[in-house]
């Protein structure tokens, strides 16, 4: 980054030094200092950033001069997180950056009506799809616009890029609220999972990092492998259950999880977060016991199996970190508006 400093006096402006602090450094073109410079000239000063821990970072640029006011000062901000992006997806269908995360552009929104469903970024985190309620997909950033499965009614509820997707040959699934698993974009086949047809039960989908396979979540915490293609099915696994009770809000893999070491946590709707597979105890994450306002759960990029940490995201936009993960500065925020919808981390 880069600021200018020019002399808008009418007066010569000298500049006896220039300062920085926090995890950032400067150069500068002013020269051997202290200079003076005339009327309606100046110099740039140039800003790198190079953080020595993960959170938002701050610092400042501070320039001593002959100015009224001297020391003059330019606050710095910058982000340190293990993601490549973050973006939180609002029911209307708008993407806000988090972290500091450049926005994306996305290419439909629907204001009063909450049919946005979910969301995925591609794994360079460059681009990604938003999915309405019908199946629909639409472009956010520069990617391939590839047919999904329509449905004509509000029954599409996740979709996910496998990890060999690009935005040239953007290929994944799409998941129904029945379970039904669709693959847009020249993806394998899928087999096993779990389908309850006319029973809207179906909450999220899961795949394995190498692409091998994943997990449907149902309303009541069930877990329920597949495999894609002709890999072998991944392990049955179990997490919280609540039969009868469609509390079961998300689920996230730990980075790196294959079927030969799945861990994983899901999140119930009052903001419990519950490990299984070969993960370690949750430790942290906010609670709000007797209020269905959580949405989402997401792993830090370096999270491990063992020490999961990550966020969960409420429906009001708030991001709340659980097992030491660095705070995230939110992009959009409602109070008293349930209609922050997913969290997408890339």
């Amino acid at each position: 980054q880069s600021s200018t400093i020019t002399n808008s006096s009418g007066a010569p402006l000298t500049i006896n030094s220039i300062s920085i602090s926090g995890d950032f450094a400067q150069t500068n073109t002013c020269g051997t200092l202290p200079a003076t410079f005339a009327p309606g000239t100046g110099c740039s000063v140039s800003v790198t950033f190079t953080p020595t821990a993960s959170g938002t970072r701050t610092g400042s640029v501070t320039i001593d001069d002959s100015a009224t006011g001297s020391p003059h000062q330019l606050r710095l901000t910058g982000y340190s997180f293990a993601f490549k992006a973050a973006h939180t997806l609002d029911g209307w269908g708008g993407l806000h950056a988090d972290g500091g995360t450049p926005p994306l552009t996305d290419s439909a929104y629907w204001p009063g009506w909450k049919i946005a469903r979910s969301a995925a970024l591609l794994p360079d985190a460059s681009a990604g799809y938003v999915l309405d309620g019908y199946g629909g997909v639409h472009t956010a950033g520069t990617i391939a616009n590839v047919p999904t499965a329509y449905f004509g009614f509000d029954i599409a509820r996740d979709i996910v890029f496998l990890p060999t997707a690009t935005a040239a040959n953007p290929q994944g699934y799409t998941l129904d609220g029945w379970g039904g698993i669709h693959p847009f974009g020249g993806a394998p086949a899928i087999s096993g999972g779990g389908y309850w047809p006319f029973w809207d039960i179906a909450k999220r989908l899961v795949l394995l990092s190498d692409g091998t396979g994943g997990y449907i979540l149902d309303g009541w915490g069930g877990l329920h492998g597949f495999a894609v293609g002709a890999n072998p099915m991944p392990p049955s696994l179990s997490s919280a259950f609540w039969p009868g009770w469609s509390i079961a809000r998300d689920i996230a893999l730990a980075p790196g999880s294959t079927a030969a070491n799945v861990a994983g946590v899901t999140l119930d709707g009052y903001g419990g977060v519950h490990p299984f597979g070969a993960s370690g105890a949750v430790s942290g994450e906010a609670l709000w016991p007797n209020w269905d306002i959580a949405r989402a759960v997401r792993y830090s990029q370096d999270s491990t199996a063992a020490n999961p940490m990550g966020w969960t995201l409420d429906g009001w936009g708030g991001i709340h970190q659980f097992g030491g993960a660095p705070a995230i500065p939110m992009g959009g925020f409602w109070p008293n508006f349930d209609i922050a919808t997913q969290l997408i981390i890339g």
